[in-house]
């Protein structure tokens, strides 16, 4: 619905109006509508806020230029903003294309097709809610990454990082940094050697470096000018991890600040709950610690509560079946836990059995036999009462 509109951004001290043209409003209404809507958008302001940007309100002509101007004050550039359409456009076309053009579409514009490109399509792909339309678009990007450069890189690393995650197991209890170091000098290409420090980062540390260094200086030749150019490749990659990690604490103490000040907690927490992950989660411990430490009841009560909130959140989130799984997990005697299996058997569906069959598995590949088979015991029960349960339902029918 075409509607007048006043965007107010005080950060950016933004004022734009915008009168859609097809509503063929007289000048003087429209500048007693924009009136009422610009008090309205400023009538909360303190006084010292009130800046001379507010007697002078931006017009704008469309929509389109309207999200323009927000988005350049949020320092997206035009060019940027064209960008993006232009990858847009490409999805679009994409889809299109009949099959039987689409490998020499995609080495066509297989330069476009890079990392925000697929970024833009799988968020397209996520807001797909036909299904058939779901399936054709995924089957269409799976080609695409199939047959792109970018796509054979994305495989090449995973594959890399598979390769690295496996030889980390095998040196099972045996890994340390002298295992570690190993694994980065006997790795046979630079994807091998990313994907060991991002699985091994916390180890990384001032002793792994002095050991390294030990080795240049045992080494003569190429052989040291390769071990240099490791340290310095090591480096890099530990030095964009930490960049990386310093920036999301940040991003998650400045959300737990603004939620510790919020007037309204539920909606405050409604808001900020994508952003909420385990980082967040251990820095809010911490600070739990902190105010404990420090005597800080008032705190200490705000913290708990966005605590409470955020488990609550949490466990109403989780699928019924795979949270009856995790309260059978927890109980380690065994006919307690068979016991819970019968009284909740109405509630036994493929949530629970997948994750109790994965969890065994878990406990397989970590040899702790005695518990995979006491998992695979609760699995073979919950099958039981679960064919209980249909052929009870089918009777029931009868």
């Amino acid at each position: 619905m075409s509607t007048p509109l006043v965007y107010h951004d005080p950060n950016n001290e933004l004022l734009l109006t915008y009168i859609p043209v097809e509503l063929n409003i007289p000048k003087e209404e429209q500048e007693r509508v924009i009136g009422q809507l610009i008090n309205q958008a400023v009538q909360d302001l303190p006084a010292e806020s009130r800046k001379g940007y507010l007697f002078q309100p931006q017009p704008v002509l469309t929509m389109q230029s309207l999200m323009e101007r927000i988005l350049e004050a949020d320092g997206i550039s035009r060019e940027e903003i064209e960008a993006q359409r232009a990858k847009m456009r490409l999805f679009e076309d994409l889809v299109r294309i009949p099959e039987e053009n689409l490998p020499a579409f995609i080495n066509d514009h297989d330069g476009e097709m890079d990392a925000a490109f697929f970024q833009l399509a799988s968020l397209t792909l996520q807001a797909t809610n036909d299904r058939r339309a779901h399936e054709a678009l995924n089957q269409r990007l799976g080609t695409a990454l199939e047959l792109t450069t970018y796509g054979k890189e994305l495989a090449a690393q995973e594959a890399e990082l598979r390769a690295a995650a496996e030889s980390l197991k095998e040196a099972g209890e045996e890994l340390d940094r002298k295992a570690i170091l190993e694994l980065l000098v006997e790795a046979p290409n630079d994807r091998r050697i990313l994907a060991l420090v991002n699985l091994t980062r916390p180890a990384l540390d001032y002793s792994f470096f002095q050991e390294l260094t030990e080795r240049i200086d045992s080494a003569e030749g190429d052989e040291a000018e390769r071990l240099i150019a490791l340290r310095s490749r090591i480096l890099e990659i530990t030095q964009q991890i930490d960049q990386v990690q310093e920036a999301r604490a940040a991003q998650a103490t400045s959300l737990l600040r603004s939620l510790l000040v919020t007037e309204n907690l539920d909606q405050a927490l409604q808001t900020a709950l994508p952003l909420i992950d385990n980082l967040f989660l251990s820095i809010l411990e911490a600070n739990i610690q902190a105010a404990k430490e420090a005597d800080d009841q008032a705190t200490l009560t705000k913290l708990k509560t966005i605590h409470e909130n955020i488990e609550q959140w949490i466990k109403d989130s989780i699928p019924p079946g795979l949270l009856l799984a995790q309260e059978i997990l927890e109980i380690q005697d065994e006919d307690q836990a068979i016991a819970l299996l019968d009284e909740s058997a109405q509630k036994i569906d493929e949530q629970l059995l997948g994750s109790l069959i994965a969890a065994a598995e878990r406990f397989e590949d970590d040899e702790a036999e005695e518990d995979a088979q006491r998992v695979r015991k609760l699995y073979r029960q919950a099958i039981r009462l679960s064919m209980r349960e249909k052929m009870k339902a089918e009777n029931s029918k009868q």
